[in-house]
């Protein structure tokens, strides 16, 4: 099949977080696990960026010298970048998922629905309880609104982050994270 020829917006997109011990997203489909807690990022920007985790290159000189061609090598897994804005709108939610909540669960404090329902990724399987690390799994979701089956996605895992509250008209939000999945364990298609 051949690249699309409609250019994507952010009108187009979609962004999921979740939350289940061993990974909210299945790293073959990109669905979401059974089971697993699910936040959609509503009243945002549309400003996402996304780093995707890589392999660092090292390129190696003759005497300070490139060579012909020249000398290179994978070296160590970088991890992935993601961040985005939104408008606040709620600072902590008992009865559902908050994004407020999900970024004080991050930073240790476990807080509203989130800090009592939700499951670190980092969990060895569902129900486990054993991460030391709150994680959460992210997924990009991008439909062509002329044209329904013109879907593309991208899911990770193992997300850590921060949330940084900025007052203004509108007040927002800017969530950053670090995304700690594997090269080859982040869903595209």
């Amino acid at each position: 099949m051949a690249e699309s020829t409609i250019v994507k917006t952010r009108i187009d997109g979609t962004l999921q977080l979740a939350a289940l011990g061993g990974g909210a997203y299945n790293t073959s489909t990109g669905a979401l696990n059974g089971g697993a807690e699910s936040y959609t990022v509503a009243f945002e920007a549309g400003d996402l960026s996304l780093t995707l985790p890589s392999r660092a290159v090292s390129h190696y000189r003759d005497r300070g010298r490139t060579t012909n061609p020249p000398s290179l090598r994978y070296g160590e897994d970088q991890d992935g970048s993601i961040s985005f804005t939104c408008h606040l709108r709620d600072l902590s939610d008992a009865s559902a998922a908050a994004l407020m909540d999900i970024a004080s669960t991050m930073a240790g404090n476990p807080r509203g629905y989130v800090g009592t329902n939700w499951e670190s990724t980092m969990a060895s399987s569902s129900g486990a309880g054993d991460a030391e690390v709150f994680t959460i799994g992210a997924k990009l979701t991008i439909t062509n609104a002329g044209d329904g089956t013109d879907t593309h996605a991208l899911a990770c895992n193992y997300i850590s982050g921060t949330l940084t509250l900025t007052e203004g008209d509108p007040s927002s939000l800017q969530f950053s994270g670090t995304i700690h999945d594997r090269v080859d364990q982040v869903y595209i298609a």
